[in-house]
């Protein structure tokens, strides 16, 4: 059964022909089943709003093909209603934000679906209500007069409100405080939990590693990697290329494995991670070698 979104061989060149050209995306190919969060990562100028740019229509396929939702983004006339199915919240989406009141700047992707306002009014207040924006009177506020975080909810809350197959998050979390950032987080948790589809580029993998089914890096428009959580922890090498900061839990397991000690460090979970150094201890308790204390509060 194919995948919510399809990606095979695809290519885009910025400028071709000009002395400008600039090869953005190189020969990816690159899959995601329904309910699957994937998190995309990679250098500035690696390719990564190109590439999500082609799951929502906003770029069509030079060369190779994008199917998303069953449909084909090369198809100009398929890929006009992308939006509806894919929605995209750029990165630092609170600039783009055009409507005179809170209401109106969420209910715009609503409206444009044809909906009845009956339908359009719970939309709102459902998506306000996931990014926390439920004080009174404040649909009715100008989106100006927020701060800049509230804004941004604002506009995740539009998207929201399409209640589109797949969320598409550029950086969500740049910028946000913990609030802000536990609030994505949660938005993503809820859409597990109901096997919605969710691709988020991210500069933390330490932030979203727990959530992430998939992970997926860029480097100058290539695929350097792509597989599992577990399939990247494995590889220490392109950890540390990308300079990617793992959670403690984390740390402290590839600490006692640099000891010398024998434990699994593909682990994507502190209740892993306890599991193992439980194992560890159990196997060295008649030992007369003790393991550091701090790691007997696992």
């Amino acid at each position: 059964m194919p995948g919510i979104i399809e990606i095979n061989h695809l290519s885009h060149i910025y400028a071709e022909g000009s002395p400008y050209e600039v090869e953005a995306l190189k020969d990816i190919t690159l899959s995601l089943e329904r309910g699957e969060f994937l998190g995309l990562f990679g250098p500035n100028g690696s390719g990564k709003s190109t590439l999500i740019q082609h799951l929502n229509g906003l770029i069509r396929p030079q060369q190779g093909s994008v199917i998303v939702c069953g449909k084909d983004a090369s198809n100009s006339r398929l890929s006009r209603d992308l939006w509806k199915k894919a929605g995209l919240v750029f990165q630092y989406p609170e600039h783009q934000i055009f409507q005179i009141s809170v209401y109106d700047e969420v209910a715009y992707g609503p409206r444009n679906l044809k909906l009845p306002e009956s339908a359009v009014n719970e939309r709102v207040n459902e998506a306000l209500q996931q990014v926390g924006l439920t004080q009174e009177n404040i649909t009715q506020l100008p989106p100006a007069a927020l701060s800049g975080g509230m804004r941004r909810r604002v506009a995740v809350a539009g998207m929201l409100a399409i209640q589109p197959e797949i969320l598409i998050l550029d950086e969500p979390m740049a910028g946000m405080d913990s609030v802000g950032r536990n609030m994505i987080l949660d938005i993503i948790k809820k859409r597990q939990e109901r096997h919605e589809t969710t691709v988020m580029v991210s500069h933390s993998l330490k932030e979203i590693m727990t959530l992430t089914d998939k992970i997926a890096i860029l480097d100058s428009g290539s695929l350097a990697f792509s597989g599992k959580v577990k399939d990247l922890l494995g590889k220490p090498e392109i950890l540390a290329h990308y300079h990617f900061e793992l959670p403690e839990y984390l740390q402290i397991v590839y600490e006692i494995a640099a000891k010398g000690f024998d434990i699994k460090t593909d682990i994507s979970s502190i209740r892993e991670a306890g599991e193992e150094i439980s194992k560890l201890q159990k196997i060295r308790k008649d030992a007369d070698y003790l393991l550091p204390g701090q790691y007997n509060s696992w």
